[in-house]
Parts: structure tokens; sequence; C-alpha cells
């Protein structure tokens, strides 16, 4: 028998929650406390080209620990994504603040909150702070692995991930181990090549992503072309930072990092030098070892950590 609502072993409970969003129904989990008492109330804002679980069920397990906290959390699919109507190829980082602000509106009349956090991971935190003016209701944001606007398709930071990732292979080359494993064809080449020069491949995939446009087709009217003309592609020294003007002064900001991330040095510093200028309540943390979606077990505890700590302050 199929059930809308299931109840954890914590007695927390996970039930669909749908709302409409540009004439599409879109489509997520509302996460719920025992007995259904919450005490903040949070929104998830997952990656481009992810969906409400994130990657590796990183953001269905973050929604589990929160709820298990106290908090009401929903995390749900951005349109042309997961289970939610609209095409992929029609989705851009605009569409998704749409999504966003319809998503925050349902959560109101849903719970009859006034206030509302917001957490994102990678581009669903840069379409948080883009969308902020439309967000009067937002009271903390948590950013992980956020990066500087209109930096998602530059040479220079598509560069600097190639060389970051030539390092791991030039020390794993200098490995006997790794010779031997070469002659007996465990190595793939081609695998490895991917790896290395992929992020200087994909620059046209990561303009449609930020405009909606695509140079190798007519422009649709309200694709993003403004947004684009506005913000050039600059690395993330000289990226712009309209968007960070919608940071205020009485939110509370968290922004966490892993440190093998290849981009994170330079987007921590990008958002750090902007808080520090503008005397914004920003917190930054690095988990040692992390990687971008902090894959193993002992750095998402340590995320977990991280979260619950910010939001009980």
């Amino acid at each position: 028998m199929l059930t809308n609502k299931i109840i954890n072993p914590d007695h927390s409970s996970e039930e669909i929650f749908s709302f409409t969003a540009n004439a599409q129904r879109l489509h997520g989990i509302l996460h719920l406390p025992p007995q259904g008492q919450w005490r903040d109330a949070i929104i998830f804002s997952h990656g481009w080209s992810g969906n409400r679980c994130g990657p590796a069920d990183l953001l269905t397990e973050l929604a589990r620990a929160m709820a298990e906290a106290g908090y009401a959390v929903l995390r749900f699919d951005f349109s042309g994504r997961g289970e939610s109507e609209g095409e992929g190829l029609n989705t851009s980082l605009l569409t998704m603040a749409d999504d966003l602000c319809a998503a925050s509106l349902a959560l109101k009349k849903a719970l009859g909150c006034k206030k509302i956090s917001f957490l994102g991971l990678c581009s669903g935190a840069n379409v948080i702070i883009g969308t902020l003016k439309r967000l009067p209701e937002a009271e903390k944001l948590l950013l992980l692995s956020v990066y500087p606007f209109s930096d998602g398709d530059t040479f220079a930071r598509d560069l600097n991930r190639t060389r970051h990732f030539l390092q791991i292979y030039w020390r794993k080359a200098c490995r006997a181990e790794t010779w031997a494993r070469l002659i007996k064809g465990e190595v793939r080449l081609k695998q490895v090549l991917h790896v290395i020069l992929g992020p200087l491949f994909k620059r046209g995939q990561n303009q449609r992503k930020e405009t909606g446009a695509d140079n190798s087709k007519p422009g649709k009217p309200g694709s993003g072309v403004k947004a684009a003309a506005r913000e050039g592609r600059q690395d993330a020294s000289n990226a712009p930072k309209t968007h960070l003007r919608n940071l205020r002064a009485d939110l509370p900001l968290l922004f966490v990092y892993g440190s093998a991330d290849p981009d994170a040095q330079a987007a921590e510093k990008y958002y750090r030098e902007y808080a520090q200028e503008n005397n914004l309540p920003a917190v930054f943390r690095s988990l040692e070892g992390a990687n971008h979606n902090f894959s193993s077990v002992a750095w998402r505890q340590q995320l977990k950590a991280e979260l619950l700590a910010f939001l009980q302050q």
C-alpha cells in the first residue's frame, strides 16, 4: 500500500510536499520532528545538476539530522530536475530563483511560519544569495561549497581545476604500484584524461547554466541575457559582487568548504573579504581533507555538527 507519509525510527516524519511555480508542479519531501513540534523551518536548495537528495544522499542525510534536532525541513526538486515537472534544458539559475520563492511561499502557508532559514549546496547556494531581495523572510543562510558569482565557466577556474588534478595524478604516477597497475591494464587512461581535461570542455554548458542561453541556438525572451550582460566572465579575484549586496547585516551566514575542494580557497577569499568589508555576521568553516560534496562519513558528521551549532546560536 502506497503512503504519502512515513515515520522514522526516531519518530520524525517525512511526507510528500508539492507546490506550483511558473505553472509547473514541483515535488519535494517535508521533514518534521517527532510529534510535529518544530522550532524553526529550513528550505534546502540543491546544486545545478542534482536533485533534492543531493550527491550520495547528502541533503537527505542532513535533512533527517535536522528534523531529529527539532527543525522542519523542505527539500525539493527544482523544475526540470528529479520528480518535478519541466524540461531540464530550460532550467537556469533564474528559473531556480523563481522555484525557490515559490517553495518559500508554500512552506510559510503550510506551516504558518514567518521566518525561514535556507541551506544551499554549490549553485543552490548562489541561487539563495541572488534571490534574497525576494526572500525577506530569510533568517539564516547555510552555504555549502558556494562559488563566486559568474565564475562558473571562467578559463581561470577551469585551468585551476586542471592544475589540481594534474598534481594528484603526477603524485600517483611516481608510485611503483601505479606502473604495475598500468602494465596489468587496470588503469583507465581515457578516464584519467577526462578527469584532467574535463573542466576545460564544459564551458558552454556552464554558460547556459547561469543564463539559460545557448550560443548555438537563438535566445528565448527572458532567458537571462540581461543577467549575462550585467556580469562578465571573470576569475574569483575579479568576480562581480552585485548579488552580494543582497546580504544583510542582520542575516547570519555560515560558509562551509572542504579543504580538498580545488576551488575552495579562492571562493572563501571572495566571500570573506566582502563580509569583512561590509561588517556582515559571517562564519567560515573549512573541513580538513573534505571534498566538494563532503562524501565521507566522518566529514558528514563534522558538517552536521557545524550546521546544528550554527542554527542553535
